[in-house]
């Protein structure tokens, strides 16, 4: 039995050194005399207060922002004010309805776009001319109503049976018809009837500003510009001697020419398709 209880004992002492081992090398040391000396050991704890900084990201509002964009009103769309007349400068429907009024009787009053231009006051003119009215280029009630009418237009001088041309100095109107029915009905500028006398590159031209009267047939032309001793004519159709049918920069609205049948450089363009050569051409006073 005793020699049992010799392990026993040194197996507790084992166990005792094993704790104070554990215990020392936390906290003290062990002295050579085999007495434990714990030292006071002061752990100093630091609390740090960590500042936590919270920053709030900015809040974006994003309105959606409707944009409308209103499409520019056609001024051409619109009518002109009741009752007011229709004159160079006016824009509207009612001047639309005019032009293309003018352009389906065979009157060339330019396209048909809701502007009162040059091109539509001389269609005005003739239309005036042709119709007993005052021929100021002014589209009052009474006028704008007959033009809208789309009255027909007869021949002035039907004796030239189907296809011929009409110039008449009175009303300062040229008709070309062809085949019965009108093709062109313009404004021109016929002569003046005043006496000149010109400087020319050949010499002194005088003469009177006479658009001659009479039933001719067109004959030579020239295309494009031709310079002429008294001016520039373009597209000329002659039909007596010197005297043409022609393009000009100015067709006034009375007779300003030397003697030649002016009508606008628009419709001295397609002129000379209208009219053949030996097309019999009258030129009168109503």
């Amino acid at each position: 039995m005793p020699f049992l209880r010799r392990p026993l004992v040194v197996g507790a002492l084992l166990v005792v050194l094993a704790v104070t081992g554990c215990s020392g090398a936390k906290g003290g040391a062990v002295s050579s005399g085999g007495s434990s000396s714990t030292v006071p050991t002061t752990e100093a704890t630091t609390t740090t207060a960590e500042a936590t900084t919270t920053t709030a990201a900015p809040t974006t509002t994003t309105e959606a922002t409707t944009t409308t964009t209103t499409a520019p009103v056609d001024p051409t769309s619109v009518a002109e004010p009741a009752g007011e007349p229709l004159r160079s400068g006016s824009v509207g429907s009612r001047t639309k309805a005019v032009q293309q009024a003018l352009a389906d009787q065979h009157y060339d009053p330019g396209a048909p776009d809701g502007r009162f231009g040059l091109k539509t006051t001389m269609s005005v003119w003739a239309f005036q001319q042709l119709h007993g009215l005052a021929p100021d280029g002014i589209v009052g009630p009474d006028t704008e109503k007959l033009i809208l009418a789309e009255p027909p237009q007869t021949m002035l001088r039907p004796n030239l049976g189907p296809t011929h041309t009409e110039v008449d100095l009175t009303r300062q109107v040229m008709i070309v018809w062809r085949d019965g029915q009108p093709t062109l009905i313009t404004h021109v500028s016929t002569g003046s009837g005043v006496a000149y006398c010109e400087d020319t590159d050949v010499g002194q031209n005088c003469g009177d500003a006479v658009t001659p009267e009479g039933t001719y047939a067109f004959n030579r032309r020239v295309e494009g510009w031709r310079d002429a001793p008294l001016g520039r004519l373009y597209n000329p159709v002659y039909f007596n001697g010197g005297i043409a049918v022609h393009g000009a920069a100015a067709v006034p609205d009375h007779p300003a020419s030397h003697g030649c049948v002016r009508i606008p450089m628009s419709i001295a363009e397609y002129f000379p398709t209208l009219v053949n050569t030996g097309d019999p051409i009258e030129v009168f006073r109503s």
